[in-house]
């Protein structure tokens, strides 16, 4: 198994939650390099949370939700997975499930759809939060019009599965194989 360069921090680097940013204190002392891509993947989060109810934005993905906060900060929080690291276990089949939904039962877990063997907790963490990033980069290159109807209609509340629907004209199970495919092809 292939192992990070970086040892992934062992706790929460920083939280969100009712429209408050609290960033740990060992960003401020061991690793202040990191604090502004951070601070953005939280203020990334509490600028979704203020938009929409709470409810609509527990029924958001996790990996959705930290996909585009990944995205928003230049990749703050996934730093210790490269891409093409990221890419590797995708092709080995080691990625996360992109599912359609949210839940009050898991809040901020991203699942695997098959996780990768012996990885840590906090390796398995961040090698979610890059696959994501990257996924919802791709969402919005592929079609930057599609991305904001789709933002526009998670920003109204809709759901999530309605808001991939109507921006792309597709589901999000096929966003991922043509995501997954042109990964492939990039290694």
């Amino acid at each position: 198994m292939h192992r990070p360069t970086l040892a992934a921090p062992r706790s929460r680097s920083g939280v969100a939650a009712f429209g408050r940013v609290i960033l740990s204190p060992a960003l401020y002392s061991k690793q202040r390099r990191r604090v502004p891509a951070i601070l953005t993947h939280e203020l990334s989060h509490a600028h979704i949370e203020g938009w929409i109810s709470a409810n609509a934005f527990v029924r958001l993905p996790n990996w959705f939700k930290e996909g585009l906060a990944v995205m928003a900060s230049g990749g703050g929080g996934a730093e210790f997975v490269s891409e093409q690291e990221a890419r590797a276990a995708i092709g080995r089949g080691e990625h996360i499930d992109v599912d359609d939904a949210g839940s009050w039962r898991v809040l901020s877990e991203i699942r695997f759809e098959r996780a990768p063997l012996g990885a840590t907790p906090s390796h398995r963490t961040v090698l979610a939060y890059r696959q994501s990033g990257m996924f919802v980069a791709y969402l919005s290159d592929l079609d930057g019009a599609a991305f904001g109807r789709m933002m526009n209609a998670i920003l109204d509340g809709r759901p999530f599965a309605e808001a991939v629907a109507g921006g792309y004209r597709e589901d999000v199970q096929s966003l991922w194989l043509k995501f997954a495919q042109a990964s492939a092809a990039r290694k």
